[in-house]
C-alpha cells in the first residue's frame, strides 16, 4: 500500500503546520462553510479536505462525500450535469450536509465556474463545496468570496522530520542514517507528499538516501546538460518530461535552481544569468500555464 494513502491525515490534530485552519475547523462540527484552500503542490490541501469531512459527515461520510479532480473534469456540461445531481439529491444519514471536494479546481474554465457559483447558491441547505486549488488568481472573484478562504504554507524542515520518522517507526525502521535523512529534507522544499513517496520507493529498494537524492535531482541534472548544450528540444522535452510527473513549476524552478547553485564549473556570471532567469520563472509561474512558461524559461536559459 502506498505510504501516502497508508499515512493520510484521518484528523485535524494529524493535519501540520497550518494551525489557523484547523484552529477554525474545530468549529465546523454542525456545519462548515464553503472553503477554498489554495497553496502550493504536495502540502496537504486534498488531505485536509479528507480530514474535514471525516470531522463534519462521520460514519455517513461514504453516503455523502463526493470527490471530483476539476482539472480532469474542467468542462461546463460537468458542472450542469454530475455536480448538479450530486447538489440537489438528498442528504443521506444525521449530516448537517453533503460535502462535494472540487479538486484542482483552478483547471475549470471561467464558465463552468460560473455555473458552479449559482449551484452554490442554489443548493447552499443541502451541500458544502471544499475548493482546492494551486493558484488562487485562477478562481473567479465570485467564487473566492463565497467561501472561506485559507493558504496553506510549505511544511517546515521540522515539520516533515516529524512526519517521516512517525512513519518510520510506524513500519518499524530503525536503522537509518539521521545524517541522510536530514539532507534528504532538505531537498524537498516543504513537500511532504513527495519526501513521503520518495522515502517508500528508497526503502522498498533497499537505496540509501544519498542514492535516492541523486536520483530525485537527475532531471535537473540533465536539464542542466541540455541548456549548456544549446539543445533547446530535448531540454524542452525534459521539462514537459518533469511536468507530467506532476511537478508543479514553482518545485521544478527550485530543483534547477539547486543544480545550478552546485555546478562549480558553471562561469559565475553565467550562473547569475540563469539564477536571475530562474527567478523570474518562479515569480510568473503564478500567471503563466506550465507549457508555456516552459518554454519561455528554455528559451531564456539558452
Amino acid at each position: 500500500m502506498l505510504w501516502t494513502e497508508k499515512y493520510r491525515p484521518q484528523s485535524l490534530e494529524e493535519i501540520l503546520g497550518q494551525d489557523k485552519f484547523v484552529s477554525d475547523a474545530r468549529n465546523w462540527k454542525e456545519g462548515m462553510p464553503n472553503l477554498l484552500l489554495y497553496g502550493e503542490a504536495g502540502i496537504g490541501k486534498t488531505a485536509a479536505a479528507g480530514v474535514i469531512a471525516n470531522f463534519v459527515l462521520g460514519e455517513d461520510k461514504e453516503s455523502n462525500f463526493f470527490e471530483i479532480n476539476a482539472s480532469d473534469d474542467r468542462r461546463l456540461e460537468v458542472v450542469r450535469t454530475t455536480i448538479k445531481e450530486i447538489s440537489s439529491a438528498m442528504k443521506i444519514g444525521d449530516v448537517p450536509h453533503k460535502v462535494i471536494l472540487l479538486d484542482e479546481m483552478d483547471g475549470m474554465t471561467p464558465d463552468a465556474q460560473n455555473a458552479l457559483k449559482r449551484l452554490m447558491e442554489r443548493y447552499s441547505s443541502n451541500v458544502r463545496f471544499i475548493i482546492t486549488c494551486n493558484h488562487r488568481h485562477k478562481i473567479i472573484y465570485p467564487l473566492q468570496s463565497r467561501c472561506a478562504n485559507y493558504g496553506f504554507t510549505r511544511l517546515s524542515d521540522q515539520q516533515i522530520a516529524i512526519a517521516l520518522r512517525r512513519i518510520l517507526s510506524a513500519e518499524g525502521i530503525s536503522d537509518v542514517d539521521f545524517t541522510q535523512l536530514e539532507e534528504f529534507i532538505g531537498t524537498l522544499n516543504g513537500d511532504l507528499r513527495r519526501g513521503i513517496t520518495e522515502l517508500q520507493a528508497s526503502v522498498s529498494s533497499d537505496t540509501s538516501l544519498t542514492m535516492q537524492i541523486e536520483r530525485m535531482q537527475q532531471p535537473y541534472n540533465e536539464l542542466l546538460e541540455h541548456i549548456l548544450n544549446d539543445q533547446y528540444e530535448l531540454a524542452l522535452n525534459k521539462m514537459h518530461d518533469m511536468i507530467h510527473m506532476s511537478l508543479d513549476m514553482k518545485t521544478i524552478c527550485i530543483g534547477i535552481h539547486d543544480v545550478i547553485l552546485k555546478k562549480s564549473s558553471l562561469p559565475t556570471a553565467k550562473k547569475f544569468k540563469y539564477l536571475r532567469v530562474v527567478g523570474e520563472s518562479e515569480w510568473r509561474s503564478g500567471s503563466m500555464t506550465p507549457k508555456v512558461l516552459a518554454a519561455w524559461m528554455v528559451g531564456q536559459l539558452i
